[in-house]
């Protein structure tokens, strides 16, 4: 414990939000499912690029590099601005707490969008190095693995715009839900209001 001041706090930091991510993803219903489902994706990819390793050349890995930074970009755009909603202070602390869960699995499940793609990045310039040292055996693993984490990331990318869908409409209905009662309260006081002129 006395040697805790050696490590950055960047770290310490990167540690608390990995635990707290943790806490999310158990909170999650279908956690193990979550798991399965995305390393038969991750496997499944792995697959197919193994079958097409003798098609893959500078041109193709270009692409994936190029696709992969833009989507990075863009994961990263949309971490920054999920969870921001103008109706946040309208919602009750029921709404606020399960508005709060959905935004933080959302941002854990961008996390892991954007680790799919960085890794990608990562095993698709080692096969490019692969390739330029004339090392044909040593770009297998690097290939499969990109292929692997690059249909992941694919996948994961179209589940996002649901993902984001469902915190907004979350909390458009709790806006909606406010809306009504205060159409109530407003009819209710205009009902009483001619009561009162009568008698």
């Amino acid at each position: 414990m006395k040697y805790l001041y050696l490590i950055p706090e960047e770290l310490k930091n990167a540690k608390l939000v990995n635990d707290e991510l943790g806490d999310v993803a158990r909170a999650s219903a279908s956690n193990v499912a979550y798991l399965v489902f995305n390393m038969v994706i991750l496997i499944l990819g792995g697959v197919l690029g193994f079958f097409c390793i003798d098609k893959v050349d500078d041109n193709l890995l270009n692409a994936v590099i190029t696709f992969s930074g833009v989507i990075i970009g863009f994961v990263i755009t949309a971490m920054l601005f999920s969870g921001r909603s103008q109706y946040v202070g309208k919602m009750t602390y029921e709404q606020t707490y399960l508005y709060g869960l959905k935004v933080k699995y959302m941002l854990m499940s961008q996390m892991n969008t954007l680790f799919s793609f960085l890794i990608c990045l990562g095993f698709s310039l080692l096969s490019m190095l692969a390739i330029k040292m004339n090392v044909f055996y040593g770009k297998s693993i690097p290939l499969v693995m990109s292929s692997g984490f690059f249909v992941l990331g694919c996948y994961r990318m179209m589940l996002l715009p649901f993902q984001i869908y469902d915190v907004h409409s979350l909390a458009l209905d709790s806006l909606l839900e406010e809306s009504r009662g205060d159409v109530k309260s407003a009819v209710k006081s205009a009902s009483e209001a001619r009561l009162r002129k009568v008698i």
